[in-house]
């Protein structure tokens, strides 16, 4: 028996770990992904293009606030497109003002941590469809205050001319700006989902009265985690007005905030580069396909059904699912490495 298990750990141990293998996949791949990023400027593509990759990476950023809150807090805001048009409100009215885009950053900062403070004050005690609820009443409110405040929103006009930095106002050199800003905001929210405080949150999510019987204070993880959530949107907020140069009441629409959610579900909820493949599914749809299809969402509406019928976990999602049962079956019967290294210990004891 013993000659048996040292046989098949030797044949089973050739090569990389099951681990190791699916590390090195990954990294391979968000390598290549990476290398691809970085030389779209310089493989002959348009302006358009660019400015289309850019509209993509925001609003994929945008979406991973949301999709921080669903799959590690399982919170679903229908309000984030408020915070992001407060961001954007922000920085257009230091604009407005003939102030330099240092200000511009101050402001959009200010207001995000004001507006998500009060989304998260008035939200912290709530869950599920109350938690909804509550967002979507303080998103309603920001888009009204966008259309009622005239003298500093604009109103229904908005705003028009918001300067951006000098050192990024070529197309180009802001989609690299906006694509380390991605980077760096995607990575923030990995890490973060990953430490012990995302651990809790996850927690929290599974099983709130075991939580407070622990100990925990379920209300200020729940307000942490969305002023997180909050400043990652108000980020995306601020690249998305110094991209297009102009903001309006819309931008705080709950149409917005709800294509937020599509794009999070698309891609997979708590997957991390799920909200880009969603937000890309999205503006490609939003951007190009309206162009030769006049009910663009329809169009949409009929992707978002195949997904939920025949991809429930999403794209990425899925195709994790399917990869994981690949390598399942290449590595052999399941549970059979797990078998032999958890082999009662006594059995080598004996024959030594």
């Amino acid at each position: 028996m013993l000659a048996k298990l040292v046989e098949t750990r030797t044949v089973r141990t050739i090569g990389a770990p099951r681990s190791t293998r699916t590390r090195i996949i990954t990294l391979v791949s968000l390598a290549l992904a990476l290398g691809i990023a970085l030389a779209l400027p310089y493989l002959g593509t348009t302006s358009y293009v660019i400015s289309l990759v850019t509209t993509i990476l925001i609003a994929g950023l945008l979406a991973a606030s949301v999709n921080f809150l669903v799959g590690d807090g399982g919170m679903a805001s229908l309000g984030h497109a408020g915070i992001a048009a407060a961001s954007a409100y922000g920085a257009a009215w230091a604009s407005r003002q003939g102030m330099d885009p240092g200000m511009q950053v101050v402001f959009a900062l200010g207001t995000t941590i004001v507006v998500t403070f009060v989304y998260g004050l008035l939200s912290m005690r709530t869950s599920g469809i109350y938690f909804l609820m509550v967002t979507l009443a303080v998103g309603m409110v920001v888009f009204g205050l966008a259309y009622r405040l005239s003298t500093v929103t604009g109103g229904e006009n908005g705003i028009t001319g918001i300067r951006r930095p000098d050192f990024i106002a070529e197309y180009w050199t802001f989609y690299y700006f906006v694509l380390a800003g991605f980077v760096l905001g995607t990575l923030l929210l990995w890490v973060v989902g990953r430490s012990p405080f995302g651990a809790s949150l996850r927690g929290i999510r599974d099983s709130e009265s075991r939580m407070r019987s622990l100990g925990y204070s379920v209300p200020s993880y729940k307000l942490s985690a969305f002023m997180i959530s909050g400043i990652v949107a108000g980020f995306a907020g601020l690249l998305s007005v110094w991209h297009t140069h102009f903001v309006s009441p819309s931008a705080a629409g709950v149409h917005r905030s709800v294509l937020l959610i599509v794009m999070v579900i698309l891609g997979g909820v708590g997957t991390t580069f799920g909200p880009l493949v969603g937000a890309a599914i999205v503006v490609l749809v939003e951007n190009v396909l309206s162009n030769s299809v006049e009910r663009w969402p329809t169009v949409l509406g009929l992707i978002f059904i195949l997904v939920i019928l025949f991809a429930r976990a999403g794209v990425v999602g899925s195709l994790q699912k399917l990869f994981r049962r690949w390598r399942r079956r290449s590595d052999g019967p399941p549970g059979e490495q797990d078998l032999l290294e958890n082999a009662p210990t006594t059995d080598s004891s004996h024959t030594a």
